[in-house]
């Protein structure tokens, strides 16, 4: 790092998607320029590269279609990975064997083989890794914990369950790479690996074995694999093409915006499941339960977590455009009184409801402290454990022992 006036990070984001770009990069640009700088990017979209050090304010020299240019700069502190899932496992290490600190988006990797791998590269090198649990960092969850595990409100947490309404998949997963769970590690992995980490995060325990059940219902079928929505003739009636949803972000860079995939849903490739339901036992013989479905019309996030004094319910109704999001809350319900009390929960500003930018700030303060992140390595582990082990046990039919 660069003492002169402050401690200034210089870093390297590897994927220059949505994520690294809108999530962390401009963040840091705007806001944390007093003590962090992005300093380059790759990625072998030479559209999206160029978008990104456009947006990013970066000198075209240190824009690189090959990770290796980027993570053999000189004077490079440390990384932000938010490359495709099934690259963050040789990214991480390498990083790591370059004495680089590393914020690694979710999931940290695509099997707990390849999550040891990263923690034995981690642990040699002495450097902070952060994963990208940004719901660790909102409000919402973080009153939900403090309610739980510090004030006790409810008692010892005996069952526990969370449920996933995603009414986006056919926005991204089944249309993109998500949608092979070669590139992916299937959506538990992909996108589940958020609730599944609350659960473990609340529930204070590691989890023993899972067991699940799921499938596919909507996605998937019979068309081409090449097939794509922008030349598709049914592309005006088709209430899943993409062309009529138009997802794109823009960047304030001229002339640029980020699209995603068109790939047809229904393409015989898909094999990722589009529902799924996971029943999990911790170390401390608590029970928990997991539901993910893909083409609801809802988008939120559901919990409940029932102790020997009574418990608790939260929902985080988590609406894409913040002037139409409805406001979370909790509510515990006490046992003996059946007093019910409703808690509402003020978010912070920012993606993910604030999480975006306090995990960012919290990267930042450890890469200068040194102290060990709140979503560390650690957690990225235990959560694909039980995420992993469910896409394998829906595979199987066999309950999967973790530990």
């Amino acid at each position: 790092m660069n003492i002169s006036g402050g401690i200034m990070i210089r870093i390297g984001i590897i994927g220059t998607g949505n994520r690294g770009i809108a999530g962390y990069g401009l963040y840091i640009l705007k806001e944390k320029n007093d003590i962090a700088q992005i300093v380059a990017v790759s990625d072998p979209d030479k559209k999206r590269l160029k978008t990104a050090q456009l947006a990013l304010k970066i000198p075209s020299n240190c824009a690189f279609t090959d990770t290796k240019k980027l993570l053999d700069m000189e004077n490079l502190d440390a990384v932000i990975i938010t490359s495709p899932d099934y690259t963050h496992k040789d990214i991480a290490v390498s990083a790591f064997k370059r004495n680089l600190d590393v914020l690694c988006e979710k999931p940290l990797a695509l099997t707990v083989r390849d999550c040891d791998e990263i923690l034995a590269a981690q642990k040699k090198s002495g450097r902070i890794l952060c994963v990208g649990f940004v719901l660790r960092y909102n409000n919402f969850y973080r009153k939900m914990y403090e309610m739980i595990n510090i004030e006790k409100k409810i008692g010892r947490v005996v069952m526990a369950g969370a449920m996933d309404s995603v009414s986006t998949g056919s926005q991204y997963f089944f249309h993109g790479w998500w949608r092979l769970r070669k590139n992916s590690g299937g959506l538990l992995v992909q996108k589940a690996t958020h609730s599944v980490d609350i659960l473990n995060w609340i529930v204070n325990s590691k989890p023993e074995r899972v067991y699940g059940e799921g499938g596919l219902a909507v996605f998937g079928g019979k068309e081409s694999n090449t097939k794509v929505c922008s030349k598709c003739s049914k592309k005006k009636n088709c209430l899943e093409s993409i062309v009529n949803k138009k997802v794109s972000w823009d960047y304030g860079v001229a002339n640029f915006t980020m699209e995603v995939e068109d790939k047809c849903v229904f393409a015989k490739e898909i094999d990722v499941y589009d529902h799924e339901i996971l029943t999990i036992r911790y170390q401390n013989k608590a029970r928990a339960f997991f539901v993910e479905n893909q083409f609801t019309p809802d988008y939120k996030r559901e919990f409940w977590f029932i102790g020997d004094k009574g418990r608790m319910y939260g929902i985080d109704p988590y609406i894409v455009s913040e002037k139409d999001r409805k406001k979370p809350y909790l509510e515990i319900v006490y046992r003996h009184t059946r007093k019910k009390e409703v808690i509402p929960v003020k978010l912070a500003p920012g993606g993910h409801g604030g999480g975006d930018p306090a995990l960012i700030e919290d990267f930042l303060n450890c890469c200068i402290s040194r102290k060990k992140p709140l979503a560390d390595g650690e957690a990225g582990r235990e959560s694909i454990a039980i995420c992993a082990g469910g896409e394998k046990s829906i595979e199987t039919g066999r309950i999967i022992n973790i530990r």
